[in-house]
């Protein structure tokens, strides 16, 4: 769920047209489908339907226990946790290639999280009756889709060790990393990489003011590590912002 986001993602992510041979290429090719056998991968992509969702509507709501297996080929992901309050923020960003939905199809427990459609997005759409029909004329492939249900326990421990960083800057500032997808080092390699996020969602993910915020931001820019754009942040230096985060 975490994702690998680009340095030309930028913010308009998700406005190109993508046809739907192409999106399923990309998504066959994502960390989850490359390391499954290639009939079960074929099978997958095969009962896939395309749909691109424009910014601002739902992807799913939290709470069903039916639903779906989506995966993201384009565009961001914005997610919510439904386990809290209402007013409870965004808690965390999907990027290209992410799959979700696993939750109730492994354990027949409602969906925790609802997502909504951060900019335009491309995905494919699996139904769960389609999944299970699928696993019930193959019960072995059942444990292809243990790996990627468990990210979801890997992002909730991450969320939660960033949130318990006492120095307000440093929590800041890896909240802003995880949330442009770059908390960790990517074997990739790494560039700037801008993220459609304002003062207010960072200061909600990273329980501080909105005017602690702005002031950190300012802080962070000032040392060249960040640089503030209209509607977004920039994350120029993630390597050196990682440091910042992680000194102890």
């Amino acid at each position: 769920m975490r994702g690998h986001a680009d340095a030309n993602r930028g913010l308009a992510a998700g406005l190109a047209d993508m046809n739907r041979e192409e999106g399923l290429d990309d998504l066959s090719r994502s960390s989850w489908l490359r390391d499954t056998p290639p009939n079960f991968r074929n099978a997958i992509l095969s009962l896939c339907c395309w749909e691109r969702i424009e910014a601002g509507a739902p992807v799913q709501t939290g709470g069903e226990d039916q639903g779906e297996l989506i995966g993201l080929a384009r565009g961001t992901v914005e997610l919510r946790t439904v386990l809290g309050p209402a007013d409870t923020p965004v808690m965390h960003f999907a990027y290209p290639v992410t799959w979700f939905g696993f939750g109730p199809i492994v354990s027949r427990r409602p969906r925790p999280l609802a997502a909504s459609a951060r900019t335009p997005i491309w995905v494919a759409r699996l139904p769960q009756a389609a999944v299970r029909a699928l696993l019930a004329k193959q019960p072995g492939w059942w444990r292809h889709l243990i790996p990627p249900s468990l990210v979801y326990g890997d992002v909730a421990v991450t969320i939660a060790a960033d949130l318990l960083i006492r120095d307000s800057e440093r929590r800041c500032s890896a909240v802003l990393l995880r949330l442009s997808g770059r908390r960790f080092a990517s074997p990739e390699g790494e560039g700037a990489t801008e993220v459609a996020i304002t003062q207010d969602d960072l200061a909600g993910a990273a329980n501080l003011s909105r005017s602690s915020v702005r002031t950190m931001l300012g802080r962070l820019a000032a040392r060249g590590l960040i640089e503030q754009g209209y509607g977004g942040v920039t994350v120029r230096a993630p390597e050196a912002l990682r440091a910042f985060v992680d000194q102890g």
